[in-house]
């Protein structure tokens, strides 16, 4: 495993050179390029409020806001995840011919979405110039929520990468379980709304709180519209959650690589 991030440190030259090769190719013959991942999350919040606000009525204040600060940190986990499944296939011909570090396959797609997602903060702190949110210390704070999930995301994509390299199915399940995953993560509402509610199991409650993107998303919109920093017991738990999934994804891909000349 140590051999392992010493190889991603020694190479880390060519993990650049595939960075800027998925972004070149996912914006490739666009108009718009990367303004899109500008436009992406606007989208999705003016959306998501017309249905939520005018058509089911749901009576939460600044709800465009909150769900705005929580749909871009959940942007950067589901797209760097979905994308990471096929990053191994999309280089099959390389891979069966050639030995490189493997893992920054699905690393550089995540690191590609990683800018996607400072990008998007300037999207989100132009929109705070026109409404009442001043500018607060704790917004640095955000950086160490990058880093766990980060982190995460990570592990994840090492995890499924591999996964579908061996089984094609791996793809369309993990796109149908992400968006269940959506719902049962304070993306679209707060998570008061559920630690709040009386008919609520305590023990449904901390297991909602165990889903570490629950405690990313509210921790983002806590520091961003409140100024007050995660609870330190679910951020604590949080971050060992997304250390045991990177090391797990990392075992994963470690003992899968070897084969993936073979299957592909």
């Amino acid at each position: 495993m140590l051999s392992s991030l010493t190889e991603l440190y020694t190479h880390r030259d060519l993990m650049w050179e595939l960075v800027v090769r998925e972004l070149k190719l996912r914006y490739r013959r666009s108009v718009l390029g990367f303004l899109w991942s500008l436009l992406s999350p606007v989208y999705q919040m003016v959306i998501y409020t017309l249905v939520l606000k005018y058509i089911i009525r749901l009576d939460e204040p600044n709800l465009s806001v909150k769900m705005l600060s929580a749909i871009i940190p959940w942007t950067y986990f589901s797209v760097s995840v979905l994308s990471a499944c096929a990053s191994v296939l999309r280089f099959r011909t390389v891979v069966k011919k050639v030995y490189f570090p493997r893992q920054f396959l699905p690393i550089s797609v995540v690191a590609a979405n990683l800018l996607h997602l400072l990008f998007s903060l300037l999207v989100l702190f132009g929109i705070f110039i026109f409404i009442p949110v001043k500018f607060h210390l704790s917004f640095f704070f955000l950086a160490v929520l990058v880093i766990l999930q980060t982190v995460l995301i990570i592990g994840l994509a090492m995890v499924f990468a591999a996964a579908h390299t061996y089984y094609g199915d791996v793809e369309f399940v993990l796109a149908n379980l992400m968006q269940l995953f959506m719902f049962i993560t304070p993306v679209l509402y707060p998570a008061s709304r559920v630690l709040d509610a009386p008919n609520i199991a305590p023990l449904w409650k901390t297991l909602y709180m165990l889903n570490p993107m629950a405690v990313y998303c509210e921790g983002w919109r806590n520091i961003l519209l409140s100024n007050q920093f995660p609870d330190p017991t679910y951020l604590a738990t949080a971050a060992l959650l997304s250390g045991v999934a990177f090391f797990v994804g990392l075992a994963v891909w470690g003992r899968a690589q070897w084969r993936f000349p073979e299957v592909l």
